[in-house]
């Protein structure tokens, strides 16, 4: 499989994929439709409302990247700790339309869309997603709220 940024970008770019799917979710929910999925991979196409976020998670035994179509996403991201249940650090970055944001093992993020305008992305998850953890940040630790997987809880 091509890396997962290059297939966000080839995808980007095929608009006649994904399009006709985009729909708007309501409230603090965001709209996803899953638009590809193998074993090695699989695509998401989401839509966010201003507001909107996914809150800190990360994607299991996954990599992924992300491409801006329309909008701007912020992502903040969790720095580990030097030593388990230590402090953690936080980052923030925005990526306007066209941005890619790729990221390996481990990675922990809550992408939102703090603008004032819609945002529509797609992401690719490689391999397929299993599992996810839901996490809290508590002061400068993360706390897990909950663990998901594929077919049971999305």
């Amino acid at each position: 499989m091509a890396s997962a940024a290059a297939l966000v970008r080839r995808i980007a770019g095929e608009p006649a994929r994904w399009r006709q799917g985009v729909e708007f979710g309501s409230g603090d929910d965001r709209w996803y439709s899953r638009l590809d999925r193998d074993p090695g991979h699989e695509i998401w196409l989401i839509s966010w409302l201003p507001g909107q976020n996914t809150g800190l998670h990360d994607h299991g035994e996954a990599l992924g990247a992300f491409i801006v179509i329309e909008g701007t996403l912020s992502e903040a991201t969790v720095q580990p700790a030097s030593q388990v249940g230590g402090p953690v650090r936080t980052a923030r970055r925005a990526f306007a339309a066209g941005s890619v944001r790729g990221f390996g093992y481990e990675h922990i993020h809550d992408v939102a869309n703090l603008g004032t305008v819609p945002a529509i992305s797609l992401h690719a998850y490689a391999p397929e997603l299993t599992a996810m953890t839901q996490y809290v940040l508590e002061g400068q630790r993360l706390r897990v709220v909950s663990s998901e997987r594929a077919g049971v809880d999305w």
